[in-house]
């Protein structure tokens, strides 16, 4: 018997102008006050400015200093500053890190978590025999309104990656109730993202299809979603990398990365994911940049395990695959090539030393339980090796 759980997310309002919406979209899930969490750069532009004017007094501050991987000690800040402003919810503005900073004040705020060790009591855990064991639900929590200008898909997830700066691993929370209530699919927003960062986090999205597809609890319903993200990735990610005011190209986009992980909490994800956890923490990459990295790689390792969901991600991209060796991976890599983004370890600015000690933190990741193909810390560095 299985069950699939339905995202928790409630409404999704997308296309040109979305944005306008925020105030509404905050004050029917009962919001009066927000604190508004974005980064530096995009507070003091234009995007940053009309979010807030939109908001106007519903915007009770601004908490822009969330580094990448989301730091403990940074949820923490921004929680005290919600707090101290009187804020009773959230609205995220930006990439994976101000949302996943968000759900974290959420969280925060919900349970009361005033210093870094609360945190412990709360994350989700894999037990050595494989079982991912999460604390129990924290019920409801202070509204969250999100406007993503990234692919990455934070905003459509109850999943949270939380960093303990003391031992550089990405902690994993997942509640129902961390997922963002309302969601803004706006174009214009995303419009201003950067090149190399509006790629890499549409490589993200790719990963994110393809290793729901790939995986142990791969279904139907997912397999289809999942295909058509990466058709409208195939259509639409390098053209609108390239021209950000096509609108139309960065919307489908936007609804690429919404259907590329609907259902990944559901099917689980890979041993892609689980190695881009170490990469980004132990490296500093973005997600998208350890997805290109290692997604192909990783498919090739699973193929023995995967011959036919390989040959839905080699339809997805309009070819037939129906040799006994599967083209997906090559696609999948060739596609990548045709990005700005990295696709190796060493020119992304990574070190070898530190491989196996990586692997044995990647073997207990959560996202292995979905793997197709069972891994060893060996297979691991081999892997590593491979993509430097």
């Amino acid at each position: 018997m299985r069950v699939f759980t339905t995202p928790p997310v409630e409404t999704v309002t997308f296309g040109a102008g979305a944005s306008n919406a925020v105030l509404d979209r905050f004050r029917a899930l009962g919001g009066t006050r927000a604190l508004v969490v974005m980064s530096a750069t995009l507070a003091r532009s234009t995007v940053g400015e009309e979010v807030l004017a939109t908001l106007g007094d519903a915007a009770a501050g601004v908490f822009t200093d969330t580094p990448a991987h989301v730091p403990r000690e940074a949820v923490l800040d921004a929680s005290r500053m919600a707090r101290e402003y009187g804020a009773d919810g959230v609205v995220s503005v930006g990439g994976g890190t101000s949302i996943d900073c968000a759900k974290g004040v959420a969280m925060c705020l919900s349970v009361d978590v005033t210093e870094p060790s609360h945190l412990d009591a709360f994350r989700t855990r894999r037990t050595p025999d494989g079982e991912v064991v999460s604390p129990t639900d924290i019920g409801r929590t202070v509204p969250h309104v999100s406007i993503p200008t990234t692919l990455s898909g934070a905003e459509h997830t109850d999943i949270v990656g939380i960093t303990d700066t003391g031992t550089q691993v990405k902690h994993i929370y997942r509640f129902r109730a961390l997922a963002p209530r309302a969601v803004i699919l706006d174009p214009e927003i995303a419009a201003v993202t950067p090149p190399w960062l509006w790629a890499a986090s549409g490589v993200r999205a790719l990963d994110h299809a393809v290793e729901s597809i790939l995986a142990t609890g791969s279904m139907p319903l997912v397999d289809a979603l999942a295909a058509k993200a990466i058709r409208l990735l195939d259509e639409n990610l390098t053209h609108s990398t390239a021209n950000p005011e096509d609108l139309d190209a960065r919307s489908a986009c936007l609804q690429a990365a919404w259907l590329a992980i609907f259902g990944i909490t559901n099917t689980g994800a890979g041993l892609s994911h689980a190695i881009g956890h170490q990469l980004a923490t132990r490296f500093d990459m973005l997600h998208g940049v350890s997805s290109a990295i290692m997604l192909p790689e990783v498919m090739e390792f699973n193929a023995p395990a995967t011959r036919e969901q390989l040959s839905r991600v080699a339809t997805a991209f309009g070819r037939t695959d129906d040799g006994p060796d599967s083209i997906a991976p090559e696609l999948v890599r060739q596609f990548i090539a045709g990005l700005p983004v990295p696709n190796r370890i060493s020119t992304a600015g990574g070190s070898r030393t530190p491989f196996r000690e990586m692997a044995c933190e990647i073997a207990g990741d959560i996202s292995m339980a979905a793997n197709p193909r069972p891994v060893t810390e060996d297979d691991i560095v081999t892997l590593l090796d491979a993509v430097w």
